[in-house]
């Protein structure tokens, strides 16, 4: 593990992510304080790291300009419901105003 104030990891900032990629731990610190951290990470550990298929991907966009054009929208208490919902298709029609 190695400590950057934050003005010299602004500097040296590729040199840090690349640490990170390497699996080391990278502390950023304001003066002596501990603020913050770059460290490694993959897509697992996303919240949002649920796949959508081409073919869901765009039903999400086209419901997204639909929803912004009627005024209704859909809400969900999870990413993996989202996905569920676009799984289905003509669901939105069916619950334009819903939550999930």
């Amino acid at each position: 593990m190695r400590a950057f104030t934050i003005k010299a990891a602004k500097a040296h900032l590729n040199e840090l992510v690349e640490s990170a990629e390497a699996g080391e731990q990278v502390v950023l610190m304001r003066g002596t304080k501990h603020v913050a951290a770059i460290v490694p990470i993959d897509e697992s550990q996303l919240e949002l790291a649920i796949d959508l298929t081409d073919v869901q991907a765009a039903r999400l966009w086209r419901q997204l300009a639909s929803g912004q054009k009627s005024g209704g929208t859909a809400v969900f208490s999870s990413a993996a419901k989202a996905v569920q919902r676009l799984s289905k298709p003509g669901s939105a029609r069916r619950q334009r105003q819903s939550r999930v």
